[in-house]
């Protein structure tokens, strides 16, 4: 039988598995967190608006974007910033989408919130279009080690899925392992993620950035690996 190893920070890979549960992806489900995530000072945000490209960032910020007008990446991003009391605008689903669309629109002053490690320097991108930004840093990613489950599973000859939804967490998982994965079916959220991922082979790309389409794609990877 197929097993899981989810290699999210502990909320969101709880959050996850209970997301596989109500899609019906029903088989076990290993939790071994490869980073830890550590809130810092958000710091006065001012007058800039803030733009969140992950949930940690929201959190992060906290109580700073309340009745707050903020841009996000999505529509998980945009539940919690509601749940701090912010009004969310949700705009294209990734980062580099959500980018394209600040730049068309023009104007504006944009501060993202971020972690310490970040694929795309989102700020940057803006800034060279001309649309005034800046960035900060609001929380740390401190790696984990893989738990010696999760390990023996991915290196072992039972079937197993790891779905990986950042470049850092590709990066720190290859790394890690330093072995090749025998029977890993590895899942991407993003082009970007599976381009991070060192390990053997070649990643899966799920169709679009967001948890339903990891989620559709790894039940897909599932079934096959039944019938194997």
């Amino acid at each position: 039988m197929t097993v899981i190893v989810l290699t999210r920070p502990e909320a969101a890979g709880r959050q996850f598995a209970r997301a596989l549960r109500e899609r019906a992806v029903t088989c076990a489900v290993l939790f071994s967190p490869v980073m830890e995530i550590v809130p810092l000072d958000a710091g006065d945000i001012g007058d800039a608006v803030p733009v969140f490209t992950s949930v940690n960032g929201v959190r992060a910020a906290g109580g700073a974007i309340r009745n707050r007008d903020v841009v996000v990446v999505g529509a998980r991003t945009a539940s919690a910033a509601r749940a701090f009391g912010a009004r969310p605008e949700a705009l294209g689903g990734s980062a580099d989408a959500l980018a394209a669309a600040l730049i068309a629109r023009g104007g504006g002053t944009y501060l993202h919130l971020h972690g310490r490690h970040v694929a795309r320097d989102l700020a940057a991108r803006l800034t060279e279009a001309g649309v005034r930004a800046t960035s900060r840093v609001v929380y740390e990613q401190r790696p984990r080690a893989l738990t010696r489950a999760a390990r023996d599973a991915l290196l072992g000859e039972r079937h197993t899925v790891l779905p990986l939804f950042s470049a850092r967490t590709a990066a720190l998982v290859a790394k890690e392992l330093g072995l090749p994965p025998r029977r890993t079916t590895v899942i991407a959220l993003s082009a970007g993620v599976a381009q991070a991922w060192q390990g053997p082979g070649r990643a899966l790309v799920a169709p679009r950035p967001d948890a339903l389409a990891m989620i559709d794609r790894m039940a897909k990877v599932v079934v096959a690996g039944r019938a194997d």
